[in-house]
């Protein structure tokens, strides 16, 4: 994959500590914002490595006049000779990274002074393989931004159920077995360049299943908290909703997974009330056009593990829930539109994926007690 590397401050390679791994794209400002925060930490790394994928608003060069903070921290930028996509290109910094725990955060996020100290504490458990932090999105001028936030939240401290990339610390020996999946990448499969006004592509899901499947632990560590600086209006809100639905169909169908429950019921419901009012046109009887309220259990279940995940997970208040109804309602319904039309894509082999087992991701991985 090509690429250049620049070191900015050269000191001796190191085999311990942290090494930052840090994807961006034409984010001058937040880029900037993002490495100073690590430059404060508490628990400084021993490298950064920022890996520019293709930018053209000199975030490179702002990165590399940062030189003179970075005291004994190893600064590096590694320039994409073409666009990638987020996850090849945190593929792109592992292979270089020389630290015994690799940390992910995304360029528009800005982290607490203690964030590397209290993301490695868990990691003194032999068993743990990766940790992942606490995700709190500062934009919340607009409807938009007030109804996506706290997507990337992990609330309660102890084994999680997912991991999110943008706030996340890995053994590397667990990295350089299993890569960042890069299929659900558009700059990856489309030759596009990447759209930055959306993420969360459940990208991350397959790293996370091939930890688990190598028998490590996974776990949440609140107390190492990320701002998240991403602004949204409505046509970066819609394309979040439309591509993430469709990269969760992807999910599903190559990790063989159960349907989401955040979607899953909403498309049956729609399903169902299809049906119904096709049989009710059909036939005389005069209860006929009760038959549609068939639809209206899965859409109830739905909407019940959608406010669940709200409050208990986000963190949105009921009141901020009531208030943010309108636009969740345009959010789960493009994203349960995307998903279906992938889904049906998928199984009808129109821009296939590979499918795998996911018993099978964790065995090139070593196993606890197998690696220092």
């Amino acid at each position: 994959m090509p690429t250049r590397d620049t070191a900015i401050d050269t000191p001796s390679t190191v085999a311990e500590g942290v090494s930052v791994v840090i994807p961006t794209c034409n984010r001058r400002e937040q880029i900037v914002r993002c490495v100073r925060s690590l430059l404060k930490q508490t628990a400084p790394p021993r490298e950064i490595i920022v890996v520019d994928d293709g930018s053209t608003d000199g975030s490179a060069d702002a990165i590399r006049a940062l030189s003179t903070d970075a005291g004994q921290t190893n600064l590096r930028v590694i320039c994409n000779d073409r666009t990638l996509g987020a996850n090849a290109s945190r593929n792109v910094g592992i292979r270089v990274a020389a630290g015994a725990l690799v940390a992910f955060l995304d360029s528009d996020c800005v982290a607490d002074a203690q964030w590397i100290e209290r993301l490695r504490e868990p990691f003194a458990d032999p068993v743990v393989g990766a940790a992942s932090g606490l995700v709190e999105d500062t934009c919340r001028s607009n409807a938009w931004e007030r109804a996506f936030a706290g997507t990337h939240r992990l609330p309660r401290r102890g084994p999680a159920r997912r991991f999110t990339s943008c706030n996340l610390m890995v053994r590397r020996c667990l990295l350089t077995a299993h890569r960042w999946e890069e299929d659900f990448s558009d700059a990856t499969r489309a030759g596009r360049r990447p759209d930055t006004t959306f993420s969360g592509r459940c990208d991350e899901e397959g790293l996370y299943l091939a930890i688990r499947a190598a028998g490590w632990t996974v776990v949440a560590e609140p107390s190492a908290r990320l701002d998240h600086e991403h602004p949204y209006g409505w046509h970066s809100f819609r394309r979040q909703a439309w591509h993430g639905g469709r990269a969760a169909a992807e999910l599903v169908w190559k990790f063989r997974l159960h349907d989401r429950l955040d979607v899953a019921p909403f498309v049956l419901a729609a399903l169902l009330l299809v049906i119904s009012t096709s049989v009710a046109a059909c036939i005389d009887a005069p209860w006929r056009w009760w038959l549609p309220l068939v639809a209206l259990a899965p859409f109830a279940a739905g909407c019940a593990a959608v406010t669940w995940n709200e409050i208990a997970n986000k963190g949105k208040s009921p009141g901020g829930l009531i208030a943010a109804i309108p636009a969740l309602s345009a959010y789960y319904a493009l994203r349960s539109v995307g998903y279906a039309l992938r889904r049906a894509e998928l199984f009808l082999g129109i821009s296939p994926l590979s499918r795998i087992e996911p018993g099978s991701l964790g065995r090139s991985m070593p196993r606890p007690g197998a690696t220092p």
